[in-house]
Order: C-alpha cells, then sequence, then structure tokens
C-alpha cells in the first residue's frame, strides 16, 4: 500500500530494542526513547516520580545547560520534548533527515547525563506545583484525574499522572537516581523512528550513545491488574459549567475484541455524527461538549465518556447519556452505522499515518505492548472484519450499572447522583 514503509527491528544483546520504518520520501525523521514505566509503576510514596524525572531531564547535563539543551535542535529547525503516561515515558524530537546523529547525541545526553542538580531540582519541583495548579484550573482536564481515581480505586493507575503536592515536595536527588538506576534499564527501552530514516545508522548511534544497564533477569516493574471496583462522587468547585466523566472498564491493547470497542466507541461519541453527539447536543442542546474515547493498557482499558453542560442540566444530560447506552445494548447496529463506523475508524488511521509522529508513536506502542509490528494493512483488515454481534457482545458485557464509575466536578451538590436513574442501564 502507498503508506506502508519498511519495517525493521533490531534486539541488542542488552536487551534494548530499535525499530523503524523508513519513507524514502520524507525528508524528517521522528524519533522517540520511549522507556516502559509510568505512573502505574511508582510506589504510593513516590506518586509523580516519573513525571519529576522527565522534566529534571531537561535540566542541564555534563555537557549542556538548559538554555543549550532547548537551543541544540530548535536551531536547524527541529523540535525536542517528552511525556509521562500512565505506562510509557517518551523522550522524542522531530528533525531534518541530515540531522539525526545530532537528535540522537541530545536525547541520549539527556538520559545518560542528566545532573539532577539539587537547586534545579528544588525550582522545578515549584514548576511542578504550578502544573499542579494548572490542571486544578482546569476543569475539562481535572475530571479526567478524578476519573481514574474512582474507576480504579486504590490500584495505582488511578494515581495522578503529575503526582500529589505532598510527595513532590519531598524527592530528592537520591530518591530520583534510585528510581532511575532500577527502572531505566536496557530491557524496558525502545527507540523507534520513522521517517527518512537509516535503520543500521540509528543500530550504530545506539550503540554508541545510549547504553543502559540491564535486568538480568530481574522484573523492573510489578504490574498487576486492576479489580472490577468502581466508584461515583462529586467535586464540588465554583464554575459556570460541570464537567462528567463517567465509563467502564474495558478490553486491554492486546484483547483481539479491541477492535469492536474501537467500533463502539465511534458509533458512541467519536465525532459529530456519533450517537451521543447528535442526540446529547444536536436534537436537545444539553451540552456543548460530549464525546467519548477508548484508553488501552497493557492489561485492561476503559471506554469513557466526558460532557460539559449547566449545572442545572448534568441530571437529564446524563440520563440521556444512559438512554442511548440503552438503546444500544437492545439490539445490534443496524449495517449502515457499522460502515460508517468502520470507514471512519480506518480514515483516521491512514490520515494519522500521514505524520512520521503519529508513525514513530504507533510503532512504538506496538513493540511495546504486543512486541510486534502491525502493518497497516492488517489493522484494516482487522477492523473490516468486526462483525455487528461482536460490537453487540462487547456492549452487553461492557455496560452494566454496578460496572459504571462517574466523576462530577463543578458547582454541584453529592445529591446529583440520586437524580439519576443509574438502574436503567442493567
Amino acid at each position: 500500500m502507498r503508506n506502508e514503509a519498511l519495517y525493521k527491528k533490531t534486539v541488542l544483546p542488552s536487551g534494548l530494542r530499535i525499530v523503524t520504518e523508513n519513507l524514502p520520501a520524507s525528508k524528517s525523521v521522528s524519533i522517540g526513547i520511549w522507556v516502559n514505566v509510568g505512573s502505574r509503576d511508582e510506589p504510593t510514596e513516590e506518586n509523580g516520580i516519573s513525571h519529576f524525572i522527565e522534566h529534571m531531564a531537561f535540566k542541564g547535563t555534563k555537557k549542556r545547560d538548559a538554555r543549550r539543551i532547548a537551543h541544540e535542535l530548535e536551531s536547524v529547525g527541529g523540535s525536542l520534548n517528552a511525556f509521562t503516561s500512565r505506562e510509557q515515558t517518551c523522550y522524542y524530537a522531530r528533525i531534518l533527515d541530515r540531522h539525526l546523529d545530532r537528535a540522537v547525541d541530545v536525547l541520549a545526553d539527556i538520559l545518560k547525563n542528566s545532573l539532577f542538580d539539587p537547586q534545579e531540582l528544588e525550582k522545578e519541583k515549584n514548576v511542578i506545583l504550578e502544573e499542579i495548579k494548572d490542571v486544578e484550573d482546569s476543569p475539562a482536564d481535572w475530571v479526567h484525574d478524578l476519573f481514574a481515581e474512582n474507576i480504579w480505586k486504590d490500584h495505582p493507575l488511578g494515581k495522578p499522572i503529575i503526582g500529589r503536592r505532598e510527595r513532590i515536595k519531598s524527592f530528592d536527588r537520591s530518591r530520583l537516581l534510585f528510581y532511575l538506576s532500577s527502572k531505566y534499564l536496557a530491557e524496558q527501552v525502545v527507540v523507534a523512528a520513522s521517517g527518512n530514516v537509516s535503520h543500521s545508522r540509528l543500530v550504530n548511534l545506539v550503540r554508541a550513545k545510549l547504553v543502559f544497564p540491564s535486568a538480568n533477569g530481574a522484573m523492573p516493574l510489578n504490574r498487576f491488574a486492576p479489580g472490577e471496583t468502581g466508584d461515583r462522587s462529586v467535586k464540588s468547585k465554583e464554575t459556570s459549567q460541570a464537567h462528567v466523566c463517567l465509563g467502564v472498564p474495558s478490553v486491554s491493547f492486546k484483547d483481539r475484541r479491541r477492535y469492536a470497542c474501537l467500533i463502539l466507541n465511534t458509533v458512541l461519541g467519536g465525532g459529530m455524527s456519533s450517537r451521543l453527539f447528535q442526540k446529547v447536543r444536536e436534537e436537545r442542546a444539553l451540552a456543548y461538549s460530549i464525546y467519548s474515547y477508548h484508553d488501552f493498557y497493557e492489561d485492561t482499558g476503559v471506554l469513557g465518556i466526558y460532557l460539559a453542560t449547566s449545572p442545572e442540566q448534568v441530571a437529564p444530560a446524563v440520563d440521556l447519556v444512559l438512554d442511548e447506552l440503552v438503546k444500544i445494548k437492545s439490539g445490534k447496529l443496524s449495517r449502515s452505522e457499522m460502515e460508517s463506523a468502520k470507514e471512519q475508524l480506518k480514515g483516521n488511521l491512514v490520515l494519522g499515518l500521514e505524520s512520521t509522529s503519529s508513525r514513530m508513536n504507533r510503532l512504538a506502542r506496538n513493540e511495546i505492548l504486543l512486541g510486534e509490528h502491525v502493518p497497516l494493512k492488517k489493522a484494516l483488515e482487522a477492523i473490516d472484519a468486526v462483525k455487528p454481534s461482536e460490537v453487540a457482545d462487547q456492549t452487553n458485557t461492557l455496560f452494566s450499572e454496578s460496572r459504571f464509575s462517574a466523576s462530577f466536578l463543578g458547582s454541584l451538590d453529592s445529591d446529583v447522583l440520586n437524580k439519576i436513574d443509574w438502574a436503567k442501564i442493567s
């Protein structure tokens, strides 16, 4: 197919993996150093440490100060950044293909030679405390953290990625370095690149510059699947709109049923033509923003629904959402709805692969979570192969009153929960 790239994989003796997709027509390369560790891998007393380490990596190395790190790739038109999720930490760059050596050098430098200077560490604590305030001042973001706490309860997946104030304040250099040395191990690292990239050249660069200690058979992660317990709660905060996030545990990234769940999500709230958008916003005008989403993890997933509306309309809006879920449980999707959802999913996938950054992300996630490359053709065929009965099975498996968690944030009282007929989704 036109969008299919030449895929190659190398596993170094240390266990570090290098995966590439060569796109000769591209003038750029997106490269990411992915470490399979995130907030779910943190002890309670170290919640937020993965995100903190990601921040500190940019604060100075043995040969570059923070300003030079920022300038090194920007000065040649490139970019450098990082993110922390619940299961991975990624340090990435996008550059012109001729600057690959420079990008690898900078990424290796911040990962292997960061100083973790105590003065910079104390300054960065204040930056992250301000970041926490920013989240709490953005209810559309904060409600998702509250929802994670409710749906995953005491499981590590329910902890905020950014951490909590009291934990952030307790971090010191020795704790960060110990966490780094015990989690950033070769077997946990995937180097992924997409664009006009030579696989052999990248392998040689990584061999020379990016050496991590090996786990030597030890288990650096102790992940365990969450239970099926959830909760519904209200967080009172003075806001003009109320923000709601509700949903259920779902299947993992490894589960073959994920394509049926993606179709279900698309039908529910995957765009302006979706059932929830049309019913709640267009027909009843009960919300401005409403959508559904599916997050996949190593051993579980979540199908969630978000909406924002005025406090007095929260109960009728959520009731209407539940009504749509009851309808979708009562029968299979129509042929036209199935085909439309499949075409939307396939189109989104193909269009996403126009970006080398999206390709790099997909390449890395497939390697980390599946241990293999999933060609575009295979993914499209898997979407096409989903039957209406499979979507119906997932609908009936996922949606029940006992499995629903919900978080409400805004100018609300806790009695709003009693105004919603949760039992209808039996």
